[in-house]
């Protein structure tokens, strides 16, 4: 009988544990302005959830940042992201739950082939971390270092909406 009920509480803690990852690692991903794809047509918005950037295709990139060491990050890429939703524009203002935005040029998604990263080093990234969401560029493949220097400004972590203007 005492083992059952260890068994039946280590079940429960299990449980209450998976419950508590999900929960920190459900996000939504909204994408507005000049876009020709909304899932909500009265905010002209496309709303990627979590599952829906899970189904797209992953990039991995291994790089550093100002903030990290040498990492290997996880996500779909940006331009993957930017299709679907239709985007037209020629620059993009990135959001962050901190407050912080940053304008970036959209061809950036194809000519360094970021990706909108969900997780790090086998890790779903966090809110009190960098995540949910966090724009990876592969920076260390750069040899430029003053084009580091700008690039290192468009690691928008947190990021929760993208405007296409």
């Amino acid at each position: 009988m005492k083992h059952l009920k260890n068994a039946m509480l280590a079940l429960a803690m299990a449980i209450s544990a998976i419950a508590a990852h999900a929960q920190t690692t459900d996000f939504t991903l909204d994408i507005t302005g000049n876009i020709s794809h909304a899932t909500d047509a009265s905010t002209h918005t496309y709303r990627f959830t979590r599952q829906d950037l899970l189904a797209l295709p992953v990039k991995t990139i291994r790089t550093s940042s100002n903030w990290t060491p040498v990492s290997v990050w996880r996500g779909p890429t940006l331009k993957s992201v930017l299709e679907k939703a239709g985007a037209q524009g020629k620059s993009m203002r990135v959001y962050a739950l901190d407050h912080y935005s940053h304008e970036i040029p959209v061809s950036d998604a194809e000519q360094y082939g970021v990706i909108v990263a969900y997780e790090r080093d086998g890790k779903p990234l966090e809110e009190k971390g960098f995540g949910p969401l966090m724009l990876i560029y592969p920076r260390d493949a750069l040899p430029d270092d003053a084009n580091r220097k700008i690039i290192d400004s468009r690691f928008v972590w947190q990021t929760y909406k993208i405007v296409i203007e």
